[in-house]
């Protein structure tokens, strides 16, 4: 249904659909795997409508169940950078690195290189 919504451009109605989802397993001491991937659709959701603190959390619940996927803490540390929450963003950027290259995902590394340098570039005022 969140699809459905989505494509039809009705975003506020995805995201209460994912949510709906979430909260049905978050009481679970094991939760779904597809947990994860719900939270991180949920957060690009809220990222794309300009609700980036609940971007946050969707992403920080996304990486707290996915501990082997640095994918998820990219989208916390991208989130809490345009957030302000500069140092936060960076500690997050770290880990993805660290689990990057323990995974030895050179897609990931790209990215975190990637985000390095656009926020070097915002820093320096380009």
């Amino acid at each position: 249904m969140a699809s459905e919504f989505a494509l039809a451009g009705r975003t506020a109605e995805a995201i209460d659909c994912l949510e709906a989802a979430l909260a049905r397993t978050r009481s679970d001491r094991e939760r779904p795997a597809n947990t994860s991937l719900l939270a991180r659709v949920a957060g690009l959701h809220c990222d794309a409508a300009g609700r980036l603190s609940q971007a946050a959390l969707y992403s920080e619940e996304a990486a707290a169940t996915e501990e082997r996927d640095p994918l998820p803490l990219l989208a916390l540390a991208d989130v809490r950078w345009r957030s302000g929450s500069t140092d936060s963003a960076r500690s997050c950027l770290d880990r993805a690195e660290s689990l990057a290259r323990s995974l030895a995902d050179e897609d990931a590394l790209r990215m975190v290189a990637n985000i390095r340098s656009a926020w070097a570039g915002e820093s320096s005022g380009g």
